[in-house]
C-alpha cells in the first residue's frame, strides 16, 4: 500500500514529466541551483534567452510545482518538488552512463566473471528491466548458493522491482525470496 508521501511524490513527479524536455530542462537546473533561485542565475546557466527561461517557469508555476516570489525571484512550492525534480535530472544523467557501462561489461563476455556484481548493478541503476532481471536474479542465485542471504535478498529484490506482477519472473523471483526466509 502506498503512503501519502508516496502518493505526492508519484504525483509531482507526473507533473514534472508534463513539461516538455524544455522546460524539465530549466526545472532541472533550477533544482541543483536550490530551493529558492534568481532568474538571472538560472537564465545563465542554461543556452536559452531569459523570456524563453521565464516561460518555462510560468509553466512549472501554472502546475504549481514552483512559485514566483517576485520578477527576479522563484521557489519550489515544496522542498519535495525540488528534491524530486533534483533526482530525476541525476536519473536522466546518469542512467545512460550506467546503460553504457552495463552494455560494455556485457559485451566483453563479463556476465560470467566476478563482473556479474558489477553487470547487476549497472543494469538496475540504469533501468534496463530485462537485464535488471536477469543479472540480478543470477548474482542472487550465486549469493544465495554460498548462504550470503542479505546479498541474494538485495539482488532478488531489485530485480522483482522491473519484473511486472503476475509475471513468471516475478513468481520466480517471489519464490526464491521464500526460500531465502526459511533458509534463516
Amino acid at each position: 500500500m502506498a503512503t501519502t508521501s508516496d502518493a505526492l511524490a508519484q504525483a509531482l513527479l507526473q507533473r514534472l514529466r508534463s513539461l516538455n524536455r524544455v522546460e524539465r530542462g530549466v526545472l532541472f537546473r533550477a533544482a541543483v541551483i536550490g530551493r529558492r533561485f534568481r532568474l538571472a542565475l538560472l537564465s545563465a546557466t542554461t543556452a536559452l534567452s531569459e523570456e524563453r527561461v521565464r516561460a518555462a517557469l510560468e509553466s512549472a508555476c501554472a502546475l504549481q510545482l514552483v512559485v514566483a516570489e517576485s520578477d527576479e525571484w522563484f521557489a519550489f512550492r515544496h522542498a519535495l518538488t525540488r528534491d524530486i525534480a533534483y533526482d530525476e535530472f541525476v536519473e536522466t544523467r546518469v542512467r545512460p552512463i550506467h546503460r553504457r557501462i552495463a552494455r560494455v561489461l556485457e559485451g566483453c563476455g563479463e556476465a560470467h566473471s566476478g563482473a556479474l556484481d558489477d553487470l547487476a548493478y549497472h543494469s538496475w541503476a540504469a533501468g534496463d528491466a530485462a537485464r535488471c532481471i536477469r543479472y540480478n536474479e543470477l548474482a542472487g542465485d550465486r549469493a544465495a548458493a554460498v548462504f550470503a542471504t542479505d546479498d541474494a535478498q538485495t539482488y532478488y529484490n531489485r530485480a522483482l522491482d522491473f519484473a511486472g506482477a503476475n509475471s513468471e519472473p516475478h513468481r520466480r523471483l517471489t519464490g526464491k525470496l521464500s526460500a531465502l526466509d526459511v533458509a534463516d
